[in-house]
């Protein structure tokens, strides 16, 4: 089943650069494959249909996180392919991916951005600034529409239902590795058990050959001593046949060697 695309903002400059713009607030640790979900998106939308590759549009996905999203301590992730054998050539394909980490407060960025940021973060910012003073503006028109503030919760409860949603397959997907975990686990019990099993028959089987041949050495001796005494050998197969439980098959065997 398809899922649905759903941008938090999506436009294009003059140059008809494409960009979609994303405001993460809870860490859904899968931001990777979340980047490449919405990349792919906006990189469908750069292709106009019969249009060379090499006059497609560039798109840039821009992720603003209340999270570190690779716990590198960076304030911003600038992301395109690369080459694995030689990491620094960059793959001009026309994709550009960003992460800010808003908590951050390294100012690794350019004044305006560091606004920008500062005012996500609530932290405080200098009011003169024109970006601030646009912002501050727009949000509170924002806040006083109606329609708007209906949108925003309606959106927001979507994200949280989207988000247990995901947290519930993630939870699944976590049990069902445990139980295979658990199954191997008991597979591998049962085994040592097994091999256990049979290590003691086999000592078991051992011991009793030994006391078997023990028997064996104990009453031909006993039948050599007995008739050095001149015992006739009636009186010695009684004599056996009682000490040593045997039957009349065996003591015949004894007295056959």
């Amino acid at each position: 089943m398809l899922k649905a695309v759903r941008f938090d903002i999506y436009t294009t400059d003059e140059q008809g650069n494409h960009y979609d713009i994303e405001m993460q607030v809870s860490d859904p640790h899968n931001i990777a494959k979340r980047i490449r979900y919405y990349q792919t998106a906006s990189s469908m939308e750069a292709y106009d249909k019969g249009q060379p590759y090499e006059q497609a549009d560039d798109s840039y996905v821009i992720f603003f996180c209340n999270f570190d999203s690779f716990q590198l301590g960076q304030q911003r992730y600038v992301l395109h392919k690369h080459i694995d054998e030689i990491p620094e050539q960059i793959i001009e394909d026309g994709q550009t991916d960003i992460l800010f980490n808003v908590p951050s407060l390294r100012h690794d960025v350019d004044p305006k951005m560091q606004a920008f940021l500062d005012m996500i973060a609530q932290r405080k910012v200098e009011a003169t600034d024109p970006l601030v003073v646009k912002l501050k503006e727009r949000i509170a028109v924002v806040k006083r529409n109606r329609k708007w503030r209906s949108e925003y919760m309606r959106r927001s409860v979507y994200e949280m239902d989207q988000e247990m949603r995901e947290k519930k397959i993630r939870e699944g997907e976590r049990k069902i590795r445990d139980g295979k975990l658990e199954l191997l686990e008991g597979k591998r019990e049962i085994k040592e058990g097994q091999d256990r099993l049979k290590e003691k028959e086999q000592l078991i089987q051992e011991r009793e050959q030994k006391l078997h041949e023990n028997q064996q050495t104990i009453i031909k001796t006993s039948i050599v001593a007995m008739k050095a005494l001149n015992i006739d050998e009636t009186t010695i197969r009684k004599e056996i046949k009682e000490k040593f439980n045997l039957s009349d098959k065996e003591i015949k065997d004894y007295f056959a060697e």
